[in-house]
């Protein structure tokens, strides 16, 4: 008797930690009332592997730390996902963004530091577009510094159909913030078809 409420209770513990391991609240179904239903997306996010990245819901966004030993050096990665306010962005002005609109917002970022979280500042080194998946993204890159050091962060924004995914992969170098980033967008499920 006692053996079989410790076996339940063993597979209680295991279902519940592989739940937290898969990231299933970065799944939004994004149905905008004004937009074709083509646009429509659901968009999972889970770990690219499970027994590499121990996951964490904050607030509105999913969370997941390389584990010790397991990655070149700290790491995290960050996704999430919203409502996409542009479902077919223009490829001019996205341009146009990436080159007045994201200088302003680091501008912006800086003026609110240092910060509870520890960040002291924030440099754009670069922002680009590029398709992922069949849609439009922004790709930037920063160098930031922390009270902890300085540190390498990857920023992703993919345009996906309803759903706007925003991925953050932070490292102490930059290779090995591309590759995570890389990881998770590889792992990404986007249920929809991307604009032609």
């Amino acid at each position: 008797m006692h053996l079989l409420k410790f076996a339940c209770a063993s597979m209680a513990v295991l279902t519940l930690g592989a739940c937290q391991q898969v990231g299933t609240n970065g799944t939004i179904q994004a149905a905008l009332p004004d937009v074709p239903p083509e646009f429509n997306t659901v968009v999972r996010t889970p770990s690219p592997d499970p027994a590499k990245w121990a996951y964490q819901k904050l607030a509105d966004r999913d969370q997941w730390r390389c584990r010790p030993l397991s990655c070149p050096d700290n790491s995290v990665v960050t996704i999430a996902v919203t409502k996409n306010p542009a479902p077919r962005p223009d490829p001019i002005a996205l341009d146009r963004y990436v080159k007045t609109e994201a200088p302003k917002a680091n501008e912006k970022l800086n003026a609110t530091l240092p910060n509870a979280q520890g960040l002291r500042e924030s440099k754009l080194v670069s922002a680009s577009i590029e398709k992922v998946r069949g849609y439009y993204a922004i790709r930037s890159l920063f160098d930031m510094l922390s009270d902890k050091g300085p540190y390498e962060r990857v920023e992703l924004l993919v345009f996906a159909g309803g759903s706007l995914v925003r991925i953050d992969s932070a490292a102490m170098t930059l290779p090995t913030a591309r590759k995570n980033l890389d990881e998770f967008v590889m792992a990404m499920e986007i249920e929809g078809r991307p604009p032609e």
